[in-house]
């Protein structure tokens, strides 16, 4: 076993006062496990930095140049540590107790464990939908559009396992990258994520990978985090709404670099295309309705 067993590494971007509380969180959680705890910063201008630096002098801060994206920013976490196990988290995620030893111990539990994932819950303390089979082309067509309105489509409940509770620990095809326990060793043989993709899909991708290679995923419910969901993408929503269609247009062109389904990829450009503007879309009707019902509790 290496010196050190975890490295808790956050990646944030101009979210100061919810990387506040996750750092509050990982104190107040007492991991009995040796662990080291990193911020890395894609280039914050809200004085995220100055907080860390003042309040918490035990954090290593990482100030990158520039926003080099999740994926880059969570190999760097991943090159410079020399830790048994790597557990990457967004800056707006709070740990629950005991959460950072159990993660541990079903690491240790099981060798073939490449990637672990917990329970992720929402701020109201509904549970969000993470540990997900990987997209099959019809499943992920389908869903690309009926999911925007039609939640509960058949394709969209395979794809994301909405028929599952989530009630107990089970082996996944992927987990989200809000919250993810890594075993060094494994990713290092997939040669780490693909800093291709800037934001977004680099979960899927990394999990994909390590599951062609042999490596195993879990999900379990015995590990908690809160995940106040996108509360860095939405600072610029549209551009990433744009980011997450690329993202999925990368995944594609690598999954099916050897298939005939590469033949489709200007299809697939089209179809992606025509998400975004319905997503722009609804985004913003949502917006307007939003606004509007704060206007009107206003004048009552």
């Amino acid at each position: 076993m290496s010196e050190l067993d975890v490295a808790i590494a956050i990646i944030n971007w101009n979210t100061k006062d919810l990387l506040r509380e996750c750092l509050e969180s990982i104190y107040l959680a007492h991991p009995l496990v040796s662990y080291s705890i990193k911020v890395i910063d894609n280039h914050s201008d809200d004085g995220s930095q100055k907080m860390v630096l003042e309040e918490f002098p035990d954090v290593e801060l990482v100030e990158n140049a520039g926003n080099l994206g999740y994926s880059a920013a969570a190999n760097q976490a991943l090159r410079q540590s020399s830790a048994k196990y790597v557990f990457l988290l967004n800056s707006d995620t709070r740990v629950e107790r005991e959460t950072i030893d159990v993660l541990f111990e079903h690491g240790e539990h099981d060798e073939e464990i490449a990637i672990i994932g917990p329970m992720l819950l929402n701020t109201d303390g509904s549970t969000q939908i993470t540990g997900r089979n990987f997209p099959r082309f019809v499943d992920a067509s389908m869903h690309a559009f009926l999911g925007i309105f039609w939640h509960m489509n058949p394709w969209s409940v395979r794809y994301k396992m909405l028929d599952w509770d989530r009630s107990g620990d089970r082996l996944v095809d992927w987990v989200s990258g809000a919250a993810m326990f890594i075993k060094r060793d494994a990713v290092e043989e997939v040669d780490y994520f693909d800093e291709n993709f800037f934001m977004y899909v680099e979960d899927l991708d990394l999990c994909y990978r390590l599951r062609n290679k042999g490596w195993q995923v879990l999900f379990t419910t015995e590990a908690k985090v809160v995940h106040h969901i996108g509360k860095s993408s939405e600072q610029s929503n549209t551009k990433m709404i744009v980011e997450f269609q690329k993202s999925m247009y990368r995944f594609y062109a690598k999954k099916y670099k050897e298939s005939w389904r590469r033949f489709l990829k200007p299809l697939v450009v089209v179809g992606l295309f025509a998400r975004t503007l319905m997503l722009i879309t609804a985004s913003n009707v949502q917006k307007i309705m939003a606004e509007t019902r704060v206007k009107e509790e206003k004048e009552t």
